[in-house]
């Protein structure tokens, strides 16, 4: 499995549904790791969300440590992602 194969959208829409932040702990509420692929490993896990934090499509920190991702301000003005 590669981060190609990690859809982006469902992650997208589960940080959109998470107040006020999501996290990228394992077996938390808020974890991204529910809207990716079951047996997602966690440095793939991690890979994808620096993806996508490089790509300015969400806000955070993919380090390894709790993460607090969002959506950015201006995707949700400029209707990019809905909440």
């Amino acid at each position: 499995m590669q981060c190609k194969d990690i859809p982006e959208e469902p992650i997208l829409e589960f940080v959109a549904q998470c107040s006020p932040w999501a996290v990228l702990f394992d077996n938390h509420p808020r974890s991204v790791r529910w809207a990716m692929p079951a047996g997602t490993p966690g440095n793939l896990a991690r890979a994808k969300m620096r993806q996508m934090v490089s790509k300015g499509l969400l806000d955070g920190c993919a380090c390894g440590c709790r993460g607090d991702f969002r959506i950015p301000h201006m995707a949700l003005i400029e209707g990019e992602v809905k909440p």
